[in-house]
């Protein structure tokens, strides 16, 4: 069995770059894993309300849904647009923190915010590209958006805020 010294040794010898990598892989991992065990039971899912009305007819009872799904007027395009304008103003303050906090990069805690932030611009590129994929995909089959598609459009866009977050708090907390 290890001694406390010997574990606190071999967890010294880890370079600093791992810990925060390791961190947003199992923040997503996590996120993933969680989103495709709540939607388990779900053929598939649905971007605009009235697709679901008119598909699980069967379902209406469980489920109020806005008066626009009744009228066919709801799209998720708007919604696109927002998602996406939200995941480009995190991608371009992540990035901007990144090359201007250049005169601090000699602290650690600093280093380990600028690899949050990175991945924060890294699963925010990866959720809008697939969100626009899957969409369009959706509009040519209403059955594509099956639950491993939606668990990683959660997980990404998820991902994307939480380690935009954690490295703000880390860099606030390295700052002084």
């Amino acid at each position: 069995m290890l001694d406390s010294r010997k574990m606190t040794i071999a967890i010294c010898a880890i370079p600093v770059w791992f810990w925060p990598i390791f961190g947003a892989l199992s923040l997503f991992a996590l996120l993933f894993v969680l989103f495709l065990w709540c939607g388990r039971g779900a053929r598939s899912f649905y971007f605009d309300p009235q697709d679901y009305a008119y598909y699980e007819k069967d379902n209406l009872g469980q489920r109020k849904l806005p008066i626009a799904a009744v009228n066919k007027a709801s799209t998720f395009a708007p919604l696109l647009e927002g998602y996406i304008g939200v995941a480009k103003l995190v991608i371009t303050l992540a990035a901007a923190s990144i090359a201007f906090g250049g005169s601090q990069s000699s602290r650690r805690g600093i280093f380990v915010a600028k690899v949050m932030l990175a991945f924060s611009i890294l699963y925010g590129v990866m959720f809008t590209a697939l969100l626009q994929f899957f969409y369009d995909d959706y509009t040519q089959d209403v059955n594509s958006y099956v639950p491993w598609r939606y668990a990683l459009i959660q997980a990404l866009g998820f991902s994307t805020l939480i380690c935009f977050v954690m490295g703000y708090f880390v860099w606030a907390f390295n700052v002084g």
